[in-house]
């Protein structure tokens, strides 16, 4: 299934179960972002810690990320995630968070319980593009 029609769906099941469109879409942005840096991460491209750039350890997470992109709220992937919390805090939806790029990245409870994800946690994937 293409990332089209998987952010269709989402956005169409946010609706039906009664979360914004707004909160829907901001969802589907972070979690855009959640990816990228966690595809990053792990293949240690940039901004990311990949053992020949000079990097510096995140004070929260502890990761190493290029010092420039560090700043005051953390690096990258904190404050993506802190972004995360938030709209998931104001839309009332329990959220799990993995840094592994291979599945789902973000991961929301909507109201109904019912979700999509491998795990049988009626857990619902934020879809992100493929990169």
């Amino acid at each position: 299934m293409g990332y089209r029609k998987e952010r269709d769906e989402f956005i169409a099941r946010c609706a039906q179960e009664g979360v914004s469109e707004d909160t829907a879409r901001a969802l589907l942005r972070y979690s855009t972002t959640a990816t990228r840096l966690a595809v990053a991460s792990c293949n240690g491209d940039w901004p990311a810690d990949n053992g020949e750039r000079k990097v510096k350890a995140c004070q929260k997470c502890g990761g190493g990320w290029v010092g420039h992109t560090i700043l005051k709220g953390g690096c990258p992937d904190c404050r993506c995630e802190a972004l995360i919390v938030k709209a998931c805090v104001a839309a009332g939806l329990p959220y799990e968070l993995s840094g592994d790029p291979r599945g789902c990245v973000v991961k929301v409870k909507l109201p109904s319980g019912r979700g999509n994800s491998w795990g049988g946690d009626g857990m619902t994937c934020v879809p992100a593009p493929y990169l």
